[in-house]
C-alpha cells in the first residue's frame, strides 16, 4: 500500500495571506510573511502554464551557505525546471537581523538547537498556505537542500514533518558532526514512520563545509538504508562544488534530480521504487543503487 501525507499545519496567523509568485526568479519574491514571532522572505515559483485546474507537484528548496533563494534559482534552472516538468517549488531565505546579518552560524538552525522550532513552523506555515492558494497533489510533496541546505533537509527528515515529503535530495548534506568550543554537535538519526526514497549525494573525499560533508552523506545514507529507505548513491569527484551533471539535450540541467522526485509519489510504497531495477539511461554515471 501507498503512503498518507499528514493532515496539513495550521497557518499560524489565522488566515493565510493569499500567495502569487511567479515565473521568474524576479516575479517570484514574497516578502513580509508571517510566522510565528518572525516576518521572512522566499521565492515561489510557478509554471505559466499553472492554470489551477489540476493539481501540481510541490518542492521545498533550501539554499546553501551565504547565499539566497536567487543563487538556488539561477544556478538550479529553477525558471527552465519548472516549465519543462511542471512543478512548484518554494525557496525559503535565511532568517536575518534587524541589522541584515544572518541569524544562525549556517544559515539554517540545524546546530542552533534554540532556533529549530521557529524554523520548522516556518515549514509548517508555508506549507498551509501554499497549499491554500494553489491546487497541489498531497502526494507529491518534496524536499531539496544543498550544503547547508542539504545538512537542514536532513534534519527536517528526522522530525515529523518528514512525513510530509513524498522524497528527499540531500546534496552535500547529511547527518552532520561538528566539533565546537566547550564541547561537540552531531545531528542524530531519528527513525519517522514515511520510509521516503531519497538521493544522497556528494563531491568525493574533498567535499568540506568545516565539517567532513562525505562522512555526514555516509552516515545519512546507511542510516536511511537500515532503516528500510530506498536510496540512490551519487558521488561525484568536483568537492564541494555544483555537482557535475550533464543536460540531456534540450533538457534542463538537473532533470534528473527533479525525475527522481517526480517518479517517487506517496502512493508508491515506504522503501519501494521504480528505479529498484535500475537508474535511468541518462542518470550521471557517478549515481547508483548502494549494494
Amino acid at each position: 500500500a501507498g503512503r498518507s501525507p499528514p493532515p496539513l499545519p495550521t497557518y499560524s496567523h489565522g488566515a493565510c495571506p493569499t500567495l502569487v509568485g511567479g515565473s521568474t526568479s524576479a516575479t517570484s519574491v514574497v516578502t513580509g510573511f508571517a510566522t510565528g514571532d518572525q516576518v521572512r522572505k522566499l521565492r515561489l515559483l510557478v509554471p505559466s502554464s499553472y492554470d489551477g485546474t489540476r493539481p501540481y507537484a510541490l518542492m521545498f528548496a533550501w539554499h546553501w551557505l551565504n547565499a539566497e533563494s536567487d543563487s538556488f534559482v539561477s544556478q538550479g534552472e529553477l525558471e527552465t525546471a519548472i516549465e519543462q516538468f511542471p512543478f512548484i517549488i518554494v525557496l525559503p531565505d535565511k532568517r536575518t537581523n534587524d541589522d541584515g546579518s544572518k541569524t544562525y552560524q549556517f544559515d539554517w538552525p540545524f546546530v542552533e538547537s534554540w532556533g529549530t522550532e521557529s524554523e520548522l513552523f516556518f515549514f509548517d506555515d508555508l506549507l498551509a498556505c501554499v497549499n491554500q492558494s494553489f491546487n497541489l497533489d498531497r502526494a507529491r510533496v518534496y524536499g531539496i537542500g544543498v550544503s547547508a541546505g542539504g545538512l537542514w533537509v536532513t534534519f527536517l527528515s528526522t522530525t515529523d514533518r518528514a512525513n510530509h515529503f513524498a522524497a528527499i535530495e540531500s546534496l552535500s548534506g547529511g547527518l552532520g558532526s561538528l566539533g565546537l568550543a566547550g564541547g561537540g554537535w552531531s545531528m542524530p538519526y531519528v527513525p519517522q514512520p514515511n520510509k521516503f526514497p531519497a538521493v544522497v549525494l556528494w563531491g568525493g573525499d574533498d567535499d568540506w563545509l568545516g565539517l567532513s560533508l562525505r562522512d555526514a552523506s555516509i552516515r545519512y545514507r546507511d542510516a536511511l538504508r537500515g532503516d528500510g529507505h530506498f536510496v540512490v548513491e551519487c558521488v561525484h569527484d568536483a568537492g564541494h562544488a555544483v555537482p557535475p551533471i550533464e543536460a540531456p539535450p534540450g533538457v534542463t540541467r538537473f532533470a534528473f534530480l527533479w525525475q527522481f522526485m517526480l517518479d517517487h509519489p506517496m502512493t508508491v510504497p515506504g522503501g519501494a521504487s521504480p528505479w529498484s531495477a535500475g537508474l535511468p539511461p541518462d542518470a550521471p554515471s557517478w549515481c547508483s543503487l548502494p549494494p
